[in-house]
């Protein structure tokens, strides 16, 4: 804002103020500002160096925490889990192909992802997924891994597979207490195959996963229960948000 110029006062006897003077004191007055800003930079200056000091020791002990927790990471990693590189993900659809074959094609063989078939859903909030990996001989291994409301109850659920696996139904029926919260194997024999399924509750998480093997293929029972369970132990590491 612009404030209106004041008149000027006369000077005594009608004479003009002494120009000498005013000069003087436009002089003292120009001095001291230029004095009080350097002070000022001054100041500021020494106060920015001392921030800059400050700074430069705390990232020196920073960088010195970040390189022991690194040295822990990589101690953790080492004794962890052999599917730890997995990551989480979501029960739909494309979960089937977040899982690592490399046990399924060391036991039955090149995997033909083209014949891979995926079916998932979502009821009453209860996520659910289905896959089927196949070979090249259409050997395949079937998955099925839902998510319930309760661990107790996907508990229940599969320890009750006793109840109607078993011989007076026609299958061989085990408790499988190698992985898992609670589980169970069964087998049916069909002359020329057999197929074996594996039942595991991992917390609220309900797997499912199967497979048949012919006589006359190359697949040991072994190798068949070993890529079963390689799948179980995959799914308790990719859905482990859902436990």
């Amino acid at each position: 804002m612009t404030y209106p110029s004041q008149p000027g006062y006369p000077s005594p006897y009608g004479q003009p103020p002494p120009g000498g003077r005013q000069q003087n004191n436009l002089w003292l007055i120009g001095g001291s500002i230029v004095l009080v800003l350097v002070i000022v930079m001054t100041v500021i200056l020494l106060v920015v160096q001392q921030t800059q000091s400050d700074d430069s020791a705390d990232g020196g002990g920073d960088n010195g925490g970040d390189s022991d927790n690194g040295g822990d990471d990589g101690g953790g990693d080492e004794g962890g889990d052999d599917h730890g590189d997995l990551g989480s993900v979501e029960i739909n659809a494309d979960a089937c192909a977040a899982f690592d074959l490399s046990a399924f094609e060391s036991n039955y063989g090149s995997y033909s992802p083209d014949e891979t078939s995926t079916s998932s859903s979502n009821s009453g909030g209860n996520p659910s997924v289905s896959c089927t990996f196949y070979n090249e001989d259409y050997t395949s291994v079937y998955l099925y891994v839902t998510d319930w409301d309760s661990a107790s109850d996907v508990a229940d659920y599969v320890g009750s597979d006793a109840d109607y696996y078993n011989e007076e139904n026609g299958y061989t029926y085990s408790e499988y207490t190698d992985y898992g919260d609670a589980g169970s194997m069964y087998t049916t024999d069909y002359g020329e195959s057999t197929a074996t399924t594996l039942h595991v509750a991992l917390g609220s998480l309900d797997v499912t996963v199967s497979t048949t093997l012919y006589d006359n293929e190359s697949i040991t029972a072994e190798s068949g229960l070993a890529v079963l369970e390689d799948f179980v132990q995959q799914a308790d590491v990719l859905f482990a948000d859902y436990k």
